[in-house]
């Protein structure tokens, strides 16, 4: 009776309220009709833009956005411009000249935030065969209604459809707020939250079909990346997975070549044991060792980036081969910066007893963890490791080398790193706090 009590109470005012929405959507139709629902998107979207903007204001961006100028500049830019075409984008419409301020958020969008989304494109999270695709309709869309108001700065049309085009950014932000909350979508969080963003305002902007042009446009961009690229199975894993950080191996690729290429099942085996079989495999003339040719093959394999291989290769110039004491400590235990300051909790419980750690201390943690080899230095090999699971080309090391390698020895020193603020305070906020 109770239960029966408890889902009469949920399901009677969602009811109604579905109701109530069904019949003022079928009652009231024709063109002004839309309109007014269009104004009531635009109004619901400036509440958030509201919650967005303070996020962006109060909280420090990813660090792929702050370590290189370019990239410092173009979230900077991205910003900006956006908060430019929601002041003046409501300017314009309440103005009884909207010609200056709509000319002024054109120019904006057209200027600012169509450059900076387009450049940002190759580095978003989620599922690439998604997100790609997903972010360059919305930015082509974007560009489109913008040139548009520039042209008719007069037409309310294309105000409201570029303002509500915008907002897809902002939604995005607010739907990835919403999942989280709920704990929904854990698995493809990025990628939901898009999704959602642009179901949400597309046919209010494009009429009835406009879901259905993005998802056309979302498969056919899929469709011709499979025919031009024609990727691996291991490469077409990474293309279509979601992925909210980057890492060296790509595990997906990895699972498939050891289902692929071994006799075993890895859930019943340890990580040790699972690594052994590895080896004998790669071991084709059973020396009891590797050579540097066997190992590129299996790293390539698993979606590791050429830049970070021939780094490597060249750090242990050395080692011609690796036994497998080699291969389990060097190579298969090579763990993402995450995983390893997931172990350094106890450590911060340790320093945080009794006092508030401090700016050098929380450096000092995180310092430890990317010095993989305990140097007491950040070297080119142990910086790519960093770049990649924060989501940046590796290509990209040399100009931070350059940026924060004062004394040039090709070495980051703690206090080098102590400098680059925007890693080690994300890192501590976001993993060490989180964890």
């Amino acid at each position: 009776m109770v239960m029966l009590l408890k889902k009469t109470l949920l399901l009677l005012p969602m009811t109604i309220y579905a109701l109530a929405c069904f019949y003022f959507s079928t009652t009231f139709t024709g063109e002004e009709t839309e309109y007014y629902q269009k104004l009531i998107l635009c109004a619901a979207s400036i509440l958030c833009n509201f919650y967005v903007l303070y996020y962006h204001y109060t909280n420090p961006p990813h660090p792929k956005f702050l370590m290189l100028p370019k990239r410092k500049l173009s979230i900077r830019t991205h910003v900006i411009s956006g908060s430019i075409e929601v002041v003046f984008g409501v300017i314009a419409f309440f103005s009884s000249n909207p010609e200056i301020p709509a000319t002024i958020m054109a120019l904006s969008a057209i200027i600012g935030h169509v450059t900076s989304s387009f450049y940002q494109t190759p580095i978003v999270f989620g599922s690439k065969s998604v997100m790609i695709p997903g972010y360059l309709f919305c930015v082509g869309l974007h560009l489109y209604t913008a040139i548009n108001l520039l042209l008719e700065p007069n037409s309310s049309f294309w105000l409201i459809n570029t303002f509500l085009v915008l907002s897809i950014y902002v939604w995005c932000r607010v739907f990835y707020f919403i999942f989280t909350v709920f704990g929904l979508f854990k698995d493809n969080l990025y990628s939901a939250a898009i999704l959602a963003a642009g179901v949400l305002i597309f046919p209010s902007v494009l009429g009835f079909a406009g879901n259905l042009f993005f998802i056309l446009f979302v498969l056919g961009y899929n469709a011709l990346y499979k025919l031009i690229m024609k990727p691996t199975p291991a490469e077409w894993i990474t293309w279509t997975k979601e992925s909210q950080r980057q890492t060296l191996i790509d595990e997906d690729a990895k699972e498939l070549w050891v289902n692929n290429n071994l006799s075993i099942n890895p859930d019943e085996l340890d990580d040790q044991a699972v690594a052994a079989a590895v080896f004998a495999q790669l071991d084709t003339n059973k020396t009891g060792s590797l050579d540097k040719d066997e190992l590129s093959y299996l790293w390539h394999e698993w979606q590791v980036p050429d830049s970070f291989i021939n780094t490597f290769l060249a750090r242990h110039t050395d080692s011609n081969e690796f036994n497998f004491t080699n291969f389990y400590e060097k190579i298969w235990q090579i763990k993402g910066v995450k995983e390893r300051l997931k172990r350094e909790t106890v450590k911060l419980e340790c320093l945080s007893k009794g006092k508030n750690i401090s700016n050098e201390e929380k450096c000092r943690l995180i310092f430890e963890q990317i010095d993989i080899d305990q140097t007491g230095y950040i070297d080119e090999f142990e910086l790519k490791t960093l770049l990649l699971e924060w989501g940046l080309p590796s290509n990209e090391v040399e100009e931070y080398m350059r940026k924060y390698d004062e004394n040039k020895d090709l070495k980051i020193s703690f206090e080098e790193f102590f400098k680059m603020r925007p890693v080690w305070s994300f890192a501590y906020s976001d993993i060490i706090l989180a964890t």
